[in-house]
């Protein structure tokens, strides 16, 4: 198992990277939408309780069409801060989810359309933002991705140095308050670097280490939301996509949190400004 997520890490940053530094915005676009519509999309049907094929096919079809009304929206004047803005405190919302965590907890077979809309909106608002800031410059999200895998690296080796109260005992028992912190100091601490080192960064080093505080704590929810997802439907993983590491919303459950906040913040710093 260790050795099948080292490989799949490896392989998985590598296609990333060649991605965002390679492609341009179209097929980028494109790309990303393999990844949060079309993987994300068929693992947020199972997640909600459609098993029937030709459903999950026509949801992640329909999926697609809202993404590529999404992308065209956020070409708008002031169609791409209302949509960050919308899912920013649309995050807020969700993290009170997590303080009640058997709401929506139904039977393993049943259909919550609840639940297929919210990680729609999630999947949905995730590529927009991700698809803009690498049409602005493809390091923007390199240095998201680095905030957040820091906050995650940092978590799991302060989780298991110091160990501690649990985050969310009922949600997922694995996390502990030390590992959240430990992972917050990494990020703070990382983020500051990488504006530095990476080109065309519009943060200052200060700056970058005060939005890597924010930036955890939604990665943080988005982990967690999807974990109490999978609770709910009595899974362990999205998926079985990508080996050692389950699936596609397993690995960009963080991400997806982070990414309309990190847009915002650009866009206030590039663009409203």
């Amino acid at each position: 198992m260790l050795k099948s997520r080292v490989v799949t890490s490896v392989v998985l940053a590598t296609l990333v990277l060649a991605a965002l530094l390679l492609l341009p915005p179209i097929w980028l676009s494109v790309a990303l939408a393999l990844m949060f519509l079309v993987a994300g999309g068929w693992e947020n049907a199972r997640l909600a309780g459609v098993s029937n094929p030709a459903l999950q096919v026509a949801w992640i079809m329909l999926l697609c069409v809202a993404g590529g009304g999404l992308i065209g929206a956020a070409h708008a004047p002031a169609g791409l801060p209302v949509i960050l803005s919308v899912a920013t405190a649309g995050w807020l919302l969700l993290a009170l989810w997590l303080r009640f965590p058997a709401l929506g907890r139904a039977g393993q077979e049943r259909f919550q359309p609840a639940k297929l809309l919210v990680v729609a909106a999630i999947l949905l608002t995730a590529f927009t933002s991700i698809a803009w800031m690498h049409a602005i410059s493809p390091w923007l999200v390199i240095h998201l991705i680095l905030i957040v895998a820091a906050a995650d690296i940092g978590a799991f080796f302060a989780g298991h140095r110091f160990g501690g109260p649990r985050l969310a005992p009922v949600i997922s028992p694995g996390k502990t308050w030390s590992g959240a912190i430990g992972g917050l100091v990494v990020a703070m601490l990382v983020a500051p670097a990488a504006s530095l080192v990476l080109p065309g960064i519009p943060l200052t080093p200060l700056f970058a280490s005060l939005v890597a505080v924010p930036v955890v704590a939604y990665s943080i929810c988005g982990d967690l939301l999807i974990s109490l997802f999978k609770r709910h439907r009595g899974l362990k993983d999205t998926s079985m996509l990508l080996p050692g590491h389950g699936g596609m919303l397993d690995r960009v459950d963080g991400l997806s949190a982070a990414a309309p906040l990190f847009a915002l913040i650009v866009w206030s710093v590039v663009v409203g400004a």
